[in-house]
């Protein structure tokens, strides 16, 4: 007997028999069969795939050129100046966050608040003489307002964010420590005499500075009576700020304190703060640090020093700044 031809038509009725059978069969019968059948269909559709990735792969190495000397020394070049340009950027970025931090420090110490009770303007500093005589000025008039030849005068000027004019004698600080004062104002500008200017003054207080282990000697005032005793850590209540001096600006870099008492032993090391007996300040502001101490020749107490004061930041270099403006201002003096 001659078995029938085994045709298309055949294995089509075949299959499509079994997928009759494994679709009434459910789930439980053709999960099995598929996972046992996939093993032996993949190497039939991933052999073409696999072939035709390892052909092509081949076929590009071989198409590839070898770069030249030339080409390697342009791309060190641009991986080197991409690398500076990125160094660059990341500078600028520690810069702008360093400027952040300044604006967290100054809301912290001087932001409007119930307790301190004053106002910050924003204020930079844009304008100045390009060179250091450029601070003096020929001036055809002013006698008699005590101004006299070689006077030196403020000539940096300050942006503000305020388009009316601002009281004249407000304090400006940096972040850490006071600058000036304003001189005069109008919309948007400022003239700002430094802490150094000549013609710069403020009530201040001397802070003496106790270092532990170098006990210093001080005079104070027991029942009316002067009293020899030492300033050190353990006996902290003798260590009184030196309130009521004057301090002003000698025209250079320092600021100058004179006509101190010498009991007071006033020491390189101790810090000048502006007092808030201002009417302008409502609290102490920090100026720098007592340099040297000197017989002051000018007095008429022959127990009487003059302080040099070095401020805390280089004041001339100074330039973003805040204007200190206390919510109620001072009545005007008649």
């Amino acid at each position: 007997m001659r078995l029938a031809a085994f045709s298309k038509r055949h294995l089509l009725a075949v299959l499509l028999s079994c997928s009759l059978a494994m679709s009434l069969a459910g789930s439980g019968v053709a999960r099995p069969l598929r996972q046992a059948t996939q093993f032996a269909l993949a190497p039939l559709g991933d052999a073409p795939m696999y072939a035709a990735t390892k052909l092509k792969a081949r076929l590009s190495r071989q198409a590839a050129q070898r770069s030249s000397d030339e080409q390697v020394n342009q791309l060190l070049v641009e991986n080197d100046y991409l690398r500076r340009l990125s160094d660059c950027w990341k500078a600028r970025s520690e810069v702008l966050e360093g400027q952040v931090q300044q604006l967290e420090n100054f809301k912290k110490m001087y932001g409007p608040a119930a307790n301190i009770g004053c106002e910050l303007i924003p204020a930079r500093v844009v304008g100045a003489g390009s060179l250091p005589y450029d601070r003096a000025r020929v001036l055809g008039s002013g006698a008699r307002q005590g101004i006299r030849p070689g006077d030196v005068v403020t000539t940096r000027e300050v942006v503000t964010n305020r388009s009316k004019a601002l009281p004249p004698k407000l304090a400006v600080v940096s972040e850490y420590s006071l600058v000036g004062r304003i001189a005069d104002s109008g919309a948007f500008t400022a003239r700002l005499q430094l802490v150094t200017d000549r013609g710069f003054q403020i009530s201040a207080r001397i802070r003496r500075v106790i270092v532990p282990g170098r006990p210093r000697t001080v005079t104070i005032t027991d029942n009316g009576l002067p009293r020899t005793t030492q300033l050190t850590p353990e006996n902290p209540g003798t260590n009184t700020p030196i309130d009521d001096v004057l301090a002003v600006g000698d025209g250079g870099s320092m600021v100058v304190v004179p006509d101190v008492k010498a009991y007071y032993n006033v020491q390189p090391g101790d810090q000048l703060w502006a007092s808030a007996k201002d009417e302008y300040l409502p609290v102490d502001i920090y100026i720098g640090k007592v340099e040297k101490v000197e017989p002051d020749r000018d007095a008429k107490d022959a127990h009487r020093v003059k302080v040099f004061v070095r401020p805390f930041a280089d004041v001339a270099d100074v330039r973003d700044v805040f204007i200190v403006s206390p919510l109620t201002m001072p009545a005007p003096k008649p």
